[in-house]
């Protein structure tokens, strides 16, 4: 199994603002702190990357093989602390090292948090005992293909918070990233190609 092919739907957008519905999904993941970019959080990456690859290994040959490597990215603020957080200005009114994240490459559904806990006692990987097992039902969301640049987001998150607005919606959930182009630090990043997806409710 394919998890990009399997899953289109998933792994697609339009450059334009749409809605979307999106169900539960499994996950191997790994939590961090402070803004994106920074050594520890590419660490990380890289990380799961490989722990995922150790996954595919045991299922391989078997009729349960899969292939999965795209890497998405949980972001949001405790709400306590800062207060809520718009999507259209998620990057830009709060100091970004208190910023929470969760890396995580989608798996599927039949690997439990037993067989990851089981391969991260044994994996020799930086953080291995920290990966976990995490689903998530986003539900409704607003979402847009970004292309090129990080830092270009800070102007198409603005136009995805408008289409949200206008149809009667309000931010409900964490910031997704979906990473569909292959991406290190030092990488050109005009090429990028990122699903930009926040959970939305209905504003009454």
């Amino acid at each position: 199994m394919d998890i990009l092919k399997e899953y289109k739907h998933y792994y697609t957008a339009d450059e334009k603002p749409e809605l979307v519905e999106i169900g539960e999904v499994s996950y191997v993941s790994i939590l961090g702190a402070g803004a994106p970019g920074t050594i520890l959080f590419y660490q990380k990456k890289a990380a799961i990357k490989k722990f995922v690859t150790i996954l595919e290994q045991q299922y391989a040959k078997t009729d349960f093989a899969f292939s999965s490597k795209v890497v998405e990215i949980f972001y949001w603020f405790e709400e306590q602390k800062v207060g809520y957080v718009d999507i259209g200005n998620f990057y830009t009114t709060v100091d970004l090292d208190l910023l929470l994240y969760r890396i995580v490459i989608r798996i599927p559904a039949f690997i439990k948090a037993e067989t990851i806990q089981e391969i991260a006692q044994t994996a020799n990987l930086p953080f291995a005992k920290d990966f976990e097992h995490f689903t998530y039902t986003a539900g409704t969301c607003v979402q847009l293909l970004h292309k090129g640049p990080f830092a270009g987001e800070l102007q198409t998150l603005p136009i995805l918070q408008k289409f949200a607005t206008e149809n009667g919606f309000k931010k409900s959930g964490m910031h997704h990233e979906i990473h569909l182009t292959p991406f290190e630090s030092g990488q050109s990043q005009d090429h990028l190609q990122t699903i930009l997806r926040d959970p939305v409710s209905k504003q009454y």
